[in-house]
């Protein structure tokens, strides 16, 4: 008996890093944004495992803004630093799949992003 408690506690700890990593964000994304005119464009979020980011509107292969981010469980505060008119934070919930992510807004003072329904939705790139 003890020594299945004992292997079954290993296996968890084994497995564990293995959930988290399906948890997180980090990695090369892409969707697409409306314009000021209201054309889709296409958006490529880089997401890097050193809390930060940057976007790349119309996909053209130039950084137009740059921020950081911090996790909570399955929460994320997002904060553009450079680029962009509002600095201010904004919170969601996001949960991704690997292929997919999708964020929630719960709070952002930055009325444009998550567009007006608060959802984010992004594949793989």
């Amino acid at each position: 008996m003890m020594k299945t408690l004992a292997q079954c506690s290993l296996a968890v700890l084994f497995l564990m890093p293995l959930g988290l990593a399906a948890q997180s964000p980090a990695g090369s994304w892409k969707l697409s944004v409306p314009d000021e005119n209201g054309t889709m464009i296409p958006l490529y979020v880089d997401i890097a495992d050193d809390g930060t980011y940057t976007l790349d509107f119309g996909a053209d292969g130039i950084v137009d803004t740059k921020g950081k981010y911090s996790l909570d469980n399955d929460k994320m505060t997002i904060q553009d630093t450079e680029g962009s008119d509002c600095t201010e934070a904004g919170v969601y919930t996001f949960k991704t799949d690997g292929k997919t992510m999708t964020m929630t807004r719960i709070s952002d003072a930055c009325t444009g992003r998550g567009g007006p329904d608060g959802v984010i939705a992004m594949e793989k790139r």
